[in-house]
């Protein structure tokens, strides 16, 4: 096998069962760290890749740190299979990204008015108005990941009662169930109307397919923007929102870990201090 065919191997194989979205962002990372390399991964240096952290200088520092971490993650990969001698990556010390969680909360007033607004905007059809409203109440009430919900389809929904559960694929190819609440269970039902099992749940108007994760960004945007929230809104704002207004509502923090598929808790209790107008310190007593 030759030195090239040998990396590619050794990348397929670290890649191997990564979720279809985590692989397309690690192929660009590696292709752009092997692109500035020059050379077959097993002969990097320590101060090849001191050189490269300071090449991604101009890019955003979290992009950065996930850039090298997952530079890190083949090195180290590759030196437990036995491809290269030491983990030089080890040496690399990344730069701990600042939590951004508080500028990207979205309070329960700002869920409602972009619910309102949806509800007010004037859509060609009247389907998709319905697909769009559903879309941004699941996202809230459950907070899936967008990479959850562009696959959903219909038999991945079922009746639990006069509730639903819904059952998703999340990261590590780990599965879990998530109640829907009644009155959202009982809208999903009315939309689907005579849908297929395999039918997608969220369907683009054209083809009749899945609704790409591009489409369900542009459509939470848009939402956000009728609602007056002057924020590039992601879905993820929405995830955010679903586990911080649990916490605060009283949620055992580790039914929200495990509702929202955070595989440590510590991920989780990220969203119990994030608050900028919240600290333990307005609990103490005077002195």
């Amino acid at each position: 096998m030759s030195p090239v065919d040998a990396q590619h191997r050794l990348v397929e194989m670290w890649l191997h069962g990564k979720s279809q979205s985590t692989v397309a962002a690690y192929r660009r990372y590696i292709t752009r760290f092997l692109g500035f390399l020059g050379k077959p991964l097993s002969e990097v240096t320590v101060e090849d890749l001191y050189a490269f952290s300071e090449s991604l200088a101009d890019l955003a520092p979290n992009t950065q740190t996930v850039n090298l971490a997952c530079i890190k993650s083949v090195i180290s990969f590759a030196q437990k299979i036995g491809y290269m001698q030491f983990n030089v990556g080890a040496a690399l010390k990344l730069t701990k990204s600042a939590d951004r969680l508080s500028e990207r909360l979205l309070i329960q007033r700002d869920i409602q008015k972009m619910v309102w607004a949806t509800e007010q905007a004037q859509y060609r059809y009247s389907s998709e108005k319905q697909r769009d409203l559903l879309m941004i109440k699941l996202f809230y009430t459950t907070g899936l990941r967008v990479s959850e919900l562009t696959g959903l389809q219909w038999c991945n929904l079922v009746a639990r009662g006069n509730q639903g559960q819904l059952t998703v694929i999340g990261k590590g190819n780990k599965s879990r169930s998530v109640i829907i609440p009644c009155e959202l269970w009982a809208e999903l039902m009315e939309f689907r109307g005579n849908a297929a099992d395999d039918a997608p749940v969220f369907k683009s108007r054209k083809g009749g397919g899945h609704l790409d994760r591009s489409q369900i960004n542009r459509i939470v945007e848009a939402a956000a923007s009728r609602a007056g929230i002057n924020k590039k809104v992601s879905p993820h704002w929405l995830r955010h929102a679903h586990a911080t207004h649990a916490l605060e509502a009283g949620a055992d923090i580790g039914l929200v870990q495990q509702t929202l598929g955070h595989a440590n808790v510590a991920t989780t209790s990220r969203y119990l201090h994030h608050r900028p107008d919240n600290s333990s310190s307005l609990y103490i007593p005077r002195l």
